[in-house]
């Protein structure tokens, strides 16, 4: 007796051709279309709405796939690729895991889950592949004159250069 889940080898076919249909949108479209500043990731989206309806092994494999496109379609050299890969498989088998548990007939249910696994990957990507410019952003952020522009001598200046 096979172990297979029943239909599984026909949604693993619809969820690779939607993986590549989400892949040929994003390196045609998406770098054109803005949303409140931000770009779309149609690849993390297709495999977190995917990973909803797949066990914790085969939501993996979806988060790889999709993170392995994405890496092929975006990522240049030394651009923390690994952690793309890492981050979007570890957020799909968390999604995998509580399959059983998640209403998956719910358009809300699907919304909330792609925005936390959205969250959950980026900060993910963030603690495997840290930015070095982060702290000279917070440190403009983080100013104690409300208002001011951090310039990059502000930036790169420490305590004991103030003035030089």
């Amino acid at each position: 007796m096979s172990s297979a889940h029943p239909g599984g080898t026909r949604r693993g076919i619809k969820l690779a051709a939607a993986l590549f249909l989400a892949a040929v949108l994003q390196a045609a479209f998406a770098d054109s279309v803005k949303i409140w500043g931000g770009r779309p990731d149609l690849l993390l989206t297709t495999a977190l709405v995917g990973a909803m309806f797949c066990g914790e092994g085969a939501a993996a494999l979806l988060g790889f796939s999709a993170a392995l496109l994405h890496a092929s379609l975006a990522a240049p050299p030394h651009a923390g690729v690994g952690s793309i890969l890492v981050s979007r498989t570890l957020v799909c088998f968390g999604i995998g895991c509580m399959e059983d548990r998640l209403y998956r007939d719910s358009v809300l249910v699907a919304l909330l889950v792609v925005l936390l696994g959205t969250l959950s990957a980026e900060c993910l990507f963030f603690v495997f592949y840290p930015q070095h410019n982060v702290l000279n952003w917070a440190e403009c952020c983080c100013s104690p004159w409300p208002g001011t522009r951090c310039s990059p001598r502000r930036a790169t200046m420490r305590c004991g250069d103030a003035g030089h």
